[in-house]
């Protein structure tokens, strides 16, 4: 089952989006900009499409992704100032 679903963080809205998988979720919060996407989903490929995203790990629920750190960051996503093991609530300000 895939759920989907427009939440609100902050002033911003995203789209979540959460598919199990194996034995663990697929996560994507996805803003205007760009995307925070679990260790599912692979960062190079981000920077091969020039992509603004971040990929955070050991997340299974929207409330881990908000509350985790920066794993690595794409190419794009480091230009605007995001770095490895900054909170993802202070990355969404990029993202929309």
């Amino acid at each position: 089952m895939i759920e989907h679903r427009s939440v609100n963080v902050g002033n911003a809205e995203f789209d979540f989006i959460r598919m199990q998988l194996g034995n663990a979720p697929l996560l994507i919060l996805k803003g205007k900009k760009g995307y925070v996407m679990c260790g599912y989903l692979d960062i190079s490929t981000t920077d091969r499409v020039g992509d603004i995203a971040v990929r955070v790990s050991g997340v299974n629920t929207l409330d881990d992704l908000l509350n985790s750190s920066v794993a690595i960051a794409s190419s794009k996503a480091t230009e605007l100032g995001i770095e490895k093991g900054m909170p993802v609530s202070e990355v969404l300000q990029f993202l929309n």
